[in-house]
């Protein structure tokens, strides 16, 4: 007899950069926002079946703060400002080998989350003392497809 799975799996998808320069609250950064789809998909044995929700979010492409848009809202902004406008920002982590634990179950957390603007040169550190897996996470809630880990 065979053993049904079944449940919800979200998928992230970046849509571009849209709207004015604003400031960010959280870190007072001057970037244009970005916006993040999150489409949730009810699965059976692992295969997406069909999806039944979709969110938007506008988020700080530095330090990730968000605000939840609706749907006709973000679709209504993305029109407005037309393509999407390229920021030139490439976001990496940073694995620091020398402060790697020694030990059986020790858990590694010396990765760190940057963000390069590449028209400025600019290095922005958004987060120290992460483990690999909080870095996965970071990069798939804004949904980047192009991602790199370096050994410092």
């Amino acid at each position: 007899m065979g053993m049904i799975m079944y449940g919800t799996k979200v998928f992230t998808k970046f849509k571009g950069y849209f709207g004015e320069r604003e400031e960010c609250p959280c870190c007072h950064k001057t970037y244009k926002k970005s916006y993040v789809k999150y489409t949730t998909w009810f699965h059976l044995n692992e295969i997406p079946l069909f999806p039944f929700k979709s969110t938007y979010y506008k988020m700080c492409p530095i330090c990730g703060d968000s605000v939840e848009v609706k749907g006709k809202q973000a679709k209504a902004e993305m029109v407005v400002t037309g393509q999407p406008e390229t920021q030139k920002l490439e976001a990496y982590a940073k694995h620091i080998l020398a402060n790697k634990p020694k030990g059986f179950l020790a858990l590694d957390t010396s990765y760190e989350f940057w963000v390069k603007d590449v028209t400025t040169g600019e290095d922005i550190c958004v987060a120290t003392g992460l483990s690999k897996d909080v870095v996965k996470n970071m990069k798939k809630e804004r949904g980047l497809k192009n991602f790199n880990f370096f050994d410092v």
